[in-house]
């Protein structure tokens, strides 16, 4: 794979400070928004981290704000690599607070286009593609896995598989068995990765998400969610991230 500038998207404010902290030379561009309009602007940060040339950027949360984000980051910056991480909630009972997802496709559970097209199905004017799920080629798979395995203490699991989006913090048990019933192979549940997946499948740019697993999408994800953040998540990710882009 010949990357030239990897584009890093962080979940959270903590995350990309972490990296951005780590960066050379370093060249601050701020796009959208007003000074006075509540800090909606975006501050995107190019220069170099480990030797690679990278662009780093605090998307927000959700699937318009991410997908905003990535399609400036690969337009403005000439990104030919994306990487995206941060937190999710788990589905699979087996999975813990610390482990890692590395996504090999993703869908959208709350796009639901029926009856013009089948349920989770982007809906696409060639309706010889048929595209539900958006898969990650698998060099980047077994790459991101590797990266994730040398960063996280042998007591965490670290896999691959489906990770499932959509502009809703999960946070009852009954959601999160509702989620299950309906993808039942789905391993985490987040806000932004199928959107960001769906720009990058549009644009043709190659797309790794990792996330760490930060609370069991049940009644008790709030407070998990946030003490989580704070002691544990923004190290791990932005750890296996320097990692990813170091060996790329």
């Amino acid at each position: 794979m010949n990357v030239q500038r990897v584009g890093v998207m962080g979940a959270m404010k903590e995350e990309t400070a972490r990296l951005v902290a780590d960066m050379r030379d370093v060249e601050v561009t701020t796009i959208g928004g007003r000074k006075d309009t509540r800090g909606i602007e975006r501050v995107y940060y190019s220069g170099t981290l480990y030797g690679r040339d990278v662009t780093v950027v605090f998307s927000r949360w959700g699937k318009v704000a991410s997908a905003s984000t990535v399609t400036t980051l690969i337009d403005r910056f000439q990104t030919d690599l994306v990487v995206f991480s941060g937190v999710a909630g788990a589905l699979d009972p087996s999975l813990n607070a610390g482990d890692v997802i590395i996504a090999d496709e993703f869908i959208q559970y709350d796009l639901d286009p029926r009856p013009l097209f089948d349920r989770f199905e982007i809906p696409i004017p060639d309706r010889a593609l048929r595209v539900t799920a958006l898969r990650v080629p698998s060099e980047l798979v077994e790459l991101a896995v590797a990266s994730a395995q040398r960063y996280v203490t042998s007591s965490l699991q670290v896999r691959a598989g489906l990770i499932i989006s959509g502009d809703r913090f999960i946070a009852s048990r009954e959601a999160a068995e509702r989620l299950r019933n309906d993808l039942p192979h789905a391993q985490c549940v987040e806000m932004e990765g199928a959107a960001v997946a769906q720009v990058c499948w549009e644009r043709d740019i190659p797309l790794t998400v990792v996330r760490v697993i930060s609370d069991k999408a049940d009644h008790c994800a709030t407070e998990d969610f946030s003490r989580f953040i704070t002691r544990v998540a923004s190290r791990m990710t932005a750890g296996v991230v320097r990692d990813l882009i170091a060996h790329v």
